[in-house]
């Protein structure tokens, strides 16, 4: 796993890395890239990857890591912290990213996304309701963040494994159709 950079070299190296492997899965699959194309793509060396990423899954990591800061910044100023404002948050943002998903599904690596859910749902927790007695129960608190997140996950792939045709305000339309109690 990657460590938090600071080096302002480091880390424009690590945007170029991320950039070229996104750049190659428009090209191929994920699994048939090599990280000698991706250095190669970033005009950068493989010890200079080495320095950075241990694979090149810690690249999607990093920047699956960066749309997660991005979202939560946006809730964090969400003024209206109810959970419809919430999901249609997430919706809207999913869909400004969608390319990076069809990339993901292109190269069948949507699963990917699940790792990266249970690290990033328990801050999106905290940022929506810090004070809920679940927040205090870690043994609860897992099992729900893993029940949300499984559901809103699902949703984003099978969003995603139809292309994302239907916009955001369409999936909530559907949302409010399957939880009419909830939103």
């Amino acid at each position: 796993m990657i460590e938090k950079i600071t080096n302002h070299i480091a880390i424009q190296s690590q945007e170029w890395f991320a950039n070229s492997l996104l750049e190659l899965m428009e090209e191929k699959k994920f699994s048939n890239i090599t990280i000698t194309e991706i250095a190669a793509k970033a005009d950068l060396s493989r010890r200079t990857f080495y320095r950075i990423f241990e694979t090149k899954i810690d690249i999607l990591v990093y920047y699956t890591d960066k749309l997660y800061d991005e979202f939560l910044e946006l809730l964090k100023l969400e003024s209206n912290p109810h959970f419809t404002a919430i999901i249609r948050l997430y919706f809207e943002f999913w869909y400004q990213n969608k390319h990076f998903l069809e990339l993901l599904r292109r190269s069948e690596m949507l699963p990917f996304m699940m790792n990266q859910y249970t690290r990033m749902f328990p801050k999106v927790f905290q940022i929506i309701k810090g004070n809920h007695p679940l927040a205090h129960n870690a043994d609860a608190l897992s099992y729900a963040m893993a029940f949300s997140a499984g559901g809103l996950l699902s949703i984003l792939l099978k969003w995603a494994e139809d292309g994302m045709n239907k916009t955001p305000e369409e999936i909530m339309k559907l949302m409010e159709l399957i939880f009419p109690y909830s939103l």
